[in-house]
């Protein structure tokens, strides 16, 4: 293993949470080959330096964890409160047990706002969803007072200027108009605390409701509030696949899958899957189109029976046989 940061290692290794390993190095239960270390920051390899947390070798690395919850709102994201609220991590306990303590949320829900929270024991991968310089794409379905003038839409699109400065490029459509109120979908990729609430209140609506339905092209389809599920292999490489390097520009398109999961939770008419367009480069002898770019022309019919194909400019034609210029079959 290549050496990394004490913290880094001990949460990997499941002994608990990022913030969790670092008290534990800082008061004295972590040593590296007998002698005990303070720093959390110290870069060790644990396959050359023996570590022990309180006097106990470290466990061997949990198998890796990606799980999607559908939190619910009135549910906060930390693993512990002191006011006693529900957490997420006990929605998890009533179904898993006991949670790994390597196991965090890929960023945060406000107490209010309900939808599609990653957990995942990959810091590495984590650490990516939540970077600003990965534009990682967070959907929102978002209930507001009234109905905002398209003006405004634009305004929250180019960006708006908020009390801690102006906000990132946005894509944000108006769903549907019920009553008094209406549907946003807003698309951003900043993670600013309440920054969809603080949007909407700053083209003069208040938030009524407000749902997260997609992150980094992941879509929360079929989950109750409070539920959860494994992601699948697909959909773990699609979202490594996402954070492989910081794109230059954000990714604001909305990808079908989340719209599907948009239609599902406004319960609006079903949406049809959009079909590739086959670009023809020409056509045949008999009319028939030649596949996409990069596909091979149809072959052409042989001239004589005898030979493989048409003869080519400029040189001899090939017996069935092969055998180059000059060569005889016999």
């Amino acid at each position: 293993m290549k050496p990394d940061h004490l913290v880094k290692v001990l949460a990997e290794h499941g002994v608990a949470s990022r913030r969790g390993c670092e008290k534990l190095v800082r008061d004295g239960h972590v040593t590296l080959d007998g002698l005990v270390e303070y720093d959390p920051g110290t870069m060790v390899d644990p396959d050359q330096v023996k570590i022990l947390v309180e006097g106990e070798p470290l466990p061997p690395p949990p198998r890796p964890t990606y799980i999607m919850l559908h939190k619910p709102k009135g549910v906060i994201t930390t693993r512990s409160d002191p006011q006693g609220r529900q957490t997420v991590f006990d929605l998890l306990g009533e179904s898993l047990g006991e949670v790994p303590a390597s196991v965090a949320t890929v960023g945060r829900l406000d107490y209010w706002t309900e939808g599609l929270l990653l957990l995942t024991t990959d810091g590495e991968l984590a650490y990516r969803l939540t970077h600003p310089s990965y534009l990682v794409a967070k959907t929102y379905i978002v209930k507001v007072t009234g109905t905002p003038q398209p003006r405004k839409l634009k305004e929250m699109e180019r960006g708006i200027e908020l009390e801690d400065g102006k906000t990132a490029p946005a894509a944000v459509e108006l769903i549907r108009t019920v009553g008094p109120s209406s549907w946003l979908l807003i698309t951003i990729v900043e993670g600013r605390n309440r920054v969809v609430r603080r949007m909407v209140e700053a083209i003069g609506h208040r938030t009524l409701k407000l749902k997260r339905i997609g992150f980094g092209g992941l879509a929360m389809k079929e989950l109750e509030p409070g539920a959860f599920r494994e992601l699948s292999r697909g959909e773990i490489e699609h979202i490594k696949r996402v954070v492989s390097a910081p794109p230059a520009k954000p990714r604001l398109t909305v990808p079908f899958q989340v719209r599907e999961a948009v239609a599902d939770a406004l319960h609006l008419p079903k949406i049809e899957r959009p079909q590739r367009e086959q670009r023809v480069r020409g056509r045949d002898e008999e009319g028939r189109p030649y596949r996409a770019k990069g596909w091979a022309r149809p072959k052409a019919k042989a001239d004589k029976p005898g030979t493989a194909g048409p003869r080519r400019k400029g040189g001899k034609g090939r017996g069935r046989t092969g055998g180059g210029k000059g060569r005889s079959n016999k």
